[in-house]
């Protein structure tokens, strides 16, 4: 039974435009509180919006993973044309689409500091690369709460972003992507009119749904502290150890057992055997008795003379 008009989703990466291995999962009236690390973030559903789920995006840092190196995407100083600092926007969270749709400038920085190019691959206008980058890309939501793009989701093997080109004049609304929601889990909550984002945990190999009541805030599950030995599985082993030893231990005393049990039956044998020829030997043996032959017709003797 579903508990209340509530739903969390995870979009994972098994589908091409992603190109990930990992499924995604939904679950209605609940939540996969093995999905999720750390404490959800909450957000107010904007009812105005095609898509209700929007956040405010107060910056975007790119990263390079060599020398650590960053650059923000709203920063004037690093981008010549622009005449003033990015302001933060709201972007609405959907699965309409793969990439992002940023503001005009955000994209233009984006292809600036990347070398970016206009690439309709996928017939969504993702901008490509023209020389492969290893770095990552950090978008910081307006309440702190920051969501990371890997090297792997900021650049395919074709060298596609996932980030939307952008015409200048354009006024469609700016959105955030199956791209975005590949890196959070998403939380909502239809009765109160919000919802929550937490950092997803990209593969778990267990489904643990919870029950996601209105008006309460999910838990993450709290995977046991476990020492070193038992994260190496060394109490299982020194326990196998153990068992074993004690098996062989065992199994060496039934032989010492059955090796003395031999021993004394051969003993007993050889002293049964001494006593039957001691007994024997103390019997005195009459010898038989001899006769004389039976008289011949001429003796005139009626009886056997006993020698």
């Amino acid at each position: 039974m579903i508990g209340g008009k509530t739903y969390s989703l995870y979009i994972g990466q098994g589908f091409d435009r992603a190109g990930g291995a990992v499924n995604g999962s939904n679950v209605f009236g609940g939540y996969d509180s093995g999905r999720f690390t750390g404490i959800p973030n909450k957000y107010p559903m904007n009812i105005a919006n095609v898509n209700p789920m929007s956040v405010r995006i107060k910056d975007i840092i790119i990263t390079e993973s060599a020398d650590n190196s960053n650059v923000s995407l709203f920063d004037s100083k690093a981008f010549a044309d622009m005449k003033a600092p990015g302001q933060s926007f709201e972007a609405q969270i959907t699965t309409d689409q793969f990439p992002l749709s940023l503001p005009y400038q955000i994209t233009k920085n984006f292809i600036t500091r990347l070398g970016a190019e206009k690439d309709n691959t996928w017939g969504d206008n993702s901008l490509k690369l023209k020389n492969a980058f290893n770095g990552t890309m950090s978008i910081v939501l307006e309440d702190g709460f920051t969501v990371t793009f890997p090297p792997e989701v900021l650049m395919n093997v074709s060298n596609i972003t996932p980030i939307q080109d952008r015409d200048e004049k354009s006024t469609d609304p700016f959105y955030l992507g199956s791209a975005f929601l590949g890196q959070v889990y998403l939380m909502a909550d239809f009765e109160s009119n919000n919802f929550f984002l937490a950092e997803a945990v990209q593969k778990n190999n267990m489904v643990m749904p919870v029950t996601f009541c209105p008006r309460t805030t999910p838990v993450a599950y709290e995977r046991p502290d476990q020492s070193n030995w038992q994260k190496q599985g060394l109490i299982g082993a020194v326990l196998g150890g153990v068992i074993g030893g004690l098996a062989t231990i065992a199994a060496l005393y039934c032989l010492w057992v059955a090796l003395l049990r031999q021993k004394d039956k051969r003993r007993l044998q050889r002293e049964l055997k001494k006593n039957q020829q001691s007994k024997l030997a103390q019997f005195d043996v009459e010898e038989a008795p001899t006769f004389e032959p039976p008289p011949s017709k001429a003796s005139k003797v009626f009886f056997w003379k006993k020698k």
